[in-house]
Parts: C-alpha cells; structure tokens; sequence
C-alpha cells in the first residue's frame, strides 16, 4: 500500500472512530436531560399541587386564539347592576384581563402593576381611544365589590383619569365560561380558590384578539404599542411565550419559577442537532476530496 493510501485510510480510520464516538457521546447527552427534566417536573408537580384538588396543569394557561373575536352577545353586569352588552361596549381598543376579586395570588400584583404602568405611560383617554376592562371570573362576585376595586385602582394609577377608562364587570357562570373560553383563558377551582394564569389580552375595537402578554409586569412601552396595533386590528405573535415556556407556573405559590431543566435540556438538544448536521457536511465533504 503507498503511502498516499496508508495516510488515507488512517485518517477515514480516524474519522470513523470519531463520528462513532461522536454519536454515542450525543446519545448520552440527549438521554441525561430528558431523565432530569423528568425528574425536576415531577418534583415540581408534587409540590405544586400538594394540598389542592387534582389539578391537570394544562387546563391552567392561556390558549391563544389570535385573529379570533370575542362573542358579541356576551353579557355582563358593571359596576352598578347594569347589564352591558360586549358588541356595544367593546368599540375601541381595550385591554383586557381576567381576575377574581378576593384573589390572595396573582391577581393583585397583576391589577397593581396594571396601575403602575398606566400611570406612567403616556396613554392619554383624551387622545388616545382605549380603555381597560377587568373581569371576575368568579360568579359569586358583586357589582358593589367591581365598584370599589375600580375606586382602589383608579386612585392607585396616580393620575386623574376618567372612571370609563377602566372597568370592572362580573357575570353570571353561562357569560364567563363564554368569555374566558373566547379568550382563551383556563382556570381551575383549588378548595374556595382558583388557580389561573396571569397576563392581558389586547382586543380591537372589532373586538378581535390581536395580542398576549404574559406574565404580572410590563413595561408602558408594551402598554402603548399595544393599543397602537389593537387600534390598527393587527395581530401580533407572542415573543413573550418563550419566557413561558422557560418560566413553569407554580400553582401553589401562585408565582412564575425558572425551569432550568427545561432551557438546559432544550439548549444541549439543539447544541447536538447542530453539531450531527456539521458533522455530516463535513464527513461528505471529506469523501468527496477523497473520490
């Protein structure tokens, strides 16, 4: 054998040898994640759900329904016994989110920062056609409670705004089921409270979804852009699900947790997948120098 071809075949040797070892050193790293994201979720899934009824953690969340439009014939109660109708009432751009007035969670922090950013954002009623609209998923809710979150809240923004700039309504169950099912929002009954996302929904003023944020802060930059595309019935992915998807949920403490697990498994899959495909360009690479 010359030694042209010696070199050669030591080298395919090689490569060889490499690509094997390559390949089972990929198998173990793909199995490994998978065995300790299994265990961190079930970790997870005991602590969160000890001492609440069964709860099926993807009954809790949003599914987004973007494009899609809220029923017109949905019908709530506002702050003084009145019955509104949503094709009436939903006629410019209204962000909208879902809460439950006697909330001990999310749902509190989530109304504050609400607050906050209005407070601070240059969304002006006299300007700016918008308002916000709060609804209580919880049918056992009254008018007289919605009447004196909105006073809380309204003075809590910090400026003086109109009260029809922010809403509160309730519903009876047939009307919130309707509601939250059309926006996507799913919650579940935990003892005598309820376990829920938080974020907002964006609806144009043809009452069509347009945008989500997750999540219980905000910047006033979202808040304006926000009602700027709702304004223009534009429809918006969500960026925000990847933070979603790298924060779990934890129903018990009501609080968003980094899954850790979960990046680190999903960044070493898709580190590997890159790796076989270079890989693969350059052993073809390789034997087509060698034909």
């Amino acid at each position: 054998m010359s030694g042209k071809n010696l070199c050669g075949a030591v080298v395919v040797f090689r490569n060889r040898w490499a690509a094997c070892f390559a390949v089972l050193f990929c198998v173990v790293l793909m199995v490994v994640p998978f065995f300790a994201l299994a265990q961190v979720e079930e970790d997870v899934a005991v602590d969160a759900t000890e001492g609440l009824e069964s709860l099926d953690p993807s009954v809790v969340d949003f599914d987004e329904h973007l494009g899609e439009f809220i029923p017109g014939d949905i019908v709530l109660t506002d702050e003084y016994g009145n019955q509104v109708n949503m094709a009436e009432f939903i006629d410019k751009p209204t962000i909208l989110n879902f809460v439950y007035f006697e909330c001990p969670g999310i749902c509190t922090p989530l109304l504050n920062e609400i607050a906050d950013i209005l407070g601070k954002s240059n969304l002006d009623p006299s300007t700016t056609d918008f308002q916000l609209l709060t609804v209580s998923f919880e049918p056992n809710d009254s008018p007289e409670m919605a009447r004196a979150k909105r006073k809380n809240y309204l003075e809590l923004v910090g400026r003086p705004l109109p009260e029809e700039t922010w809403r509160f309504f309730t519903g009876d169950a047939e009307n919130i089921a309707k509601f939250t099912k059309a926006a996507g929002f799913s919650y579940k009954r935990a003892g005598k409270e309820y376990t829920h996302p938080g974020g907002i929904v964006m609806l144009s003023p043809e009452r069509k979804i347009v945008r989500y944020f997750y999540g219980v802060k905000f910047l006033p930059f979202d808040f304006q852009m926000g009602v700027y595309e709702a304004s223009q019935g534009k429809v918006m992915p969500t960026t925000a699900r990847l933070l979603q998807f790298c924060f779990s949920y934890e129903p018990e403490s009501r609080t968003y947790a980094f899954n850790l697990a979960r990046v680190v498994g999903v960044v070493m899959i898709t580190s590997i997948l890159i790796f076989i495909v270079f890989l693969f360009f350059s052993t073809r690479r390789f034997r087509r120098k060698e034909a």
